[in-house]
């Protein structure tokens, strides 16, 4: 793993309600505003951090398809389980076009009607 010499800053300034808004939602993915606004920057969108019942769920339903003896229920049950998987667990990408019509959905426009 290669660690990034990060000795170069960028400097925004936002409203008190911008800041606000950024904050929760680092804090929601246990990442420090830096890293949150890094990682969106990059097009990444990071994932907010799961309560500790999503584990337990996660884990009995882990449980229940390695007891299946179906074979075809099993392997529907596993797409189903890959699907969950990947929606709440891998980093997803977005394209500049989704970051900005998400930034355009909570902040208001500079200029114009």
């Amino acid at each position: 793993m290669i660690i990034a010499n990060k000795n170069v800053r960028i400097v925004s300034r936002v409203s008190e309600t911008e800041k606000k808004k950024i904050e929760s939602l680092a804090d929601k993915c246990g990442l420090s505003i830096s890293e949150y606004v890094r990682k969106r920057a990059l097009g990444y969108e990071p994932k907010t951090v799961l309560p500790d019942v999503f584990f337990d769920f996660y884990e009995k339903l882990c449980e229940l398809i390695n007891s299946l003896n179906d074979n075809e229920l099993k392997e529907k049950a596993l797409n189903l389980f890959d699907e969950i998987h990947n929606e709440f667990f891998k980093e997803k990408k977005q394209s500049v076009t989704q970051i900005r019509e998400e930034i355009q959905k909570w902040q208001p426009p500079d200029f114009g009607p």
